[in-house]
Parts: C-alpha cells; sequence; structure tokens
C-alpha cells in the first residue's frame, strides 16, 4: 500500500513514519487484501496535534477521518481508530461491492469533455464561486449503500444511480441529524 504523510507545523520523524505505517497496514489489511493508498496529514492548532487520514482500500472507496490530541501519535491514533471503527462496521458490505464493476465507470469513458465560453467564465466578485467536480464518481448502489458510502467518506451528501429504478438520486445530511433522500419524479 502506498501512503503519503504530510506535515505543516510537525516534525514527522522517523519513528512517527513507521508507526503511522505499520498501524494503517494492520487496520487496513484486516479487512481488504490489497489496499490501494493512504495519505495521512499533520497540522498543529494552537496547542493540540490535528491527524487527518484518508483511505482508498478498494476501487471507489474513500474512509476519511481525523483525530485530535496533544500529541501526533494520539491525533493519529485516534483517526485511525475512527478509519477501524468503519471499517468493522461496515465489512460485509465493503467486500460485497468492492468487485463489481459500475455502470458508471462505463459511463464516464462515453461523456464529452466540458468546454466553457468565456460569458460563462465571467465571475461576479459578490457571488460565491462554482468549483466544478468534472470528475465525480457516480456510484451504482442501493439507498443504503449510499448511505454507508457518505458516512465513509465523511461528506454531507452524495449522489449515485439507485439500482432500484437506474434514476440519479441523492442522500445527505440534514441539520437535525437525520438522513434525507432526494430522487427526482419519474
Amino acid at each position: 500500500m502506498n501512503i503519503t504523510l504530510t506535515s505543516k507545523q510537525v516534525d514527522i520523524g522517523d519513528r512517527l513514519k513507521k508507526h503511522v505505517e505499520e498501524t494503517i497496514e494492520n487496520t487496513v489489511t484486516k479487512y481488504f487484501n490489497a489496499p490501494l493508498g493512504c495519505s495521512v496529514s499533520f497540522s498543529k492548532e494552537g496547542e493540540a496535534f490535528l491527524a487527518e487520514a484518508t483511505v482508498r482500500p478498494a476501487k471507489n472507496i474513500v474512509l476519511k477521518a481525523t483525530g485530535e490530541a496533544s500529541d501526533p501519535y494520539s491525533a493519529f491514533d485516534n483517526a485511525n481508530e475512527h478509519i477501524a471503527t468503519r471499517l468493522r462496521r461496515n465489512k460485509n458490505k465493503l467486500n460485497s461491492r468492492k468487485n463489481k464493476v459500475s455502470l458508471a465507470e462505463l459511463a464516464y469513458q462515453a461523456v464529452l469533455p466540458v468546454h466553457e465560453t468565456e460569458e460563462e467564465m465571467d465571475v461576479d466578485v459578490d457571488s460565491p464561486i462554482t468549483i466544478a467536480e468534472v470528475d465525480a464518481n457516480i456510484p451504482v448502489c442501493t439507498v443504503s449503500e449510499a448511505v454507508m458510502y457518505m458516512d465513509l467518506s465523511g461528506e454531507n451528501a452524495l449522489m449515485f444511480r439507485n439500482v432500484s429504478n437506474n434514476h440519479i438520486s441523492m442522500v445527505y445530511k440534514r441539520h437535525d441529524g437525520h438522513i434525507g433522500w432526494v430522487e427526482p419524479k419519474a
């Protein structure tokens, strides 16, 4: 597994690097035979150290977790524990989905690139900037799997193609803590 370490205002020594590599490798390989990669970044805010880990255990699966503590080792261990908990909680669903080829991957090859005109590129300084995510992965899954993927990635919303009716749908975290599901009319 390819592991990338970065830091802001934190010295990553050989001992910390070895600890991160061994720990994350043990955590992920418990559930996946050949994980793709991982990136861990360390930063310092005031007296606290922050560790943010992003793990790609299989194609189209991304787990993100953060940890905060008074030292970088404990901060990483907190983030690693969040990843281990998510993997443990969703291991059966993840293993059944990791070997399937999605329709979205096949359709991606047929999509034409977006070309903007100069009129479309004019930006009003008072309006918020719209950032295009051209390489978006839209998984083909059930609603419960979409909620699982949203939870694993740590995002607030996820667009997906519903297996039951082949429509594009979206799940999102509501302000009250519940999960919302949007599906267009037929």
